[in-house]
């Protein structure tokens, strides 16, 4: 009886540091997302059509962010304002878009009507 106590014993100690040594190896290691790659993602329809000739609108924001794509280069987000937004994104500096991400709660509604405020 004494080993099967000791076995829970070593076991529950063994996944207590197991888990202590993957709370600290995933903060450590964590990997912050580029804000503006975001909000710039939420800005796009999300139809992922390829009509930009992009394969999606993922690959769409990651160009615009690069400078590869111009603002108008998404042609079904043209009625929904996407090149005007788009426009405004590359105006603003990383600490606004940091602040806008966090204030908005990483809602992606919020973000929205935060742009349309500005434009």
């Amino acid at each position: 009886m004494e080993t099967v106590i000791y076995a829970v014993i070593l076991l529950g100690l063994l996944g207590l540091l197991a888990g202590t040594f993957l709370a600290f190896a995933a903060k450590k290691f964590e990997v912050k997302e580029n804000s503006r790659k975001i909000i710039t993602e939420i800005v796009l329809p999300g139809i992922n059509c390829g009509a930009c000739g992009y394969p999606g609108c993922s690959a769409f924001a990651k160009g615009f962010i690069n400078g590869e794509v111009d603002k108008n280069g998404c042609v079904p987000g043209k009625r929904q304002g996407v090149p005007e937004k788009l426009e405004l994104i590359s105006k603003m500096s990383d600490e606004e878009l940091n602040e806008l991400y966090e204030s908005a709660s990483e809602e992606e509604s919020k973000i929205k009507e935060e742009l349309e405020k500005k434009l």
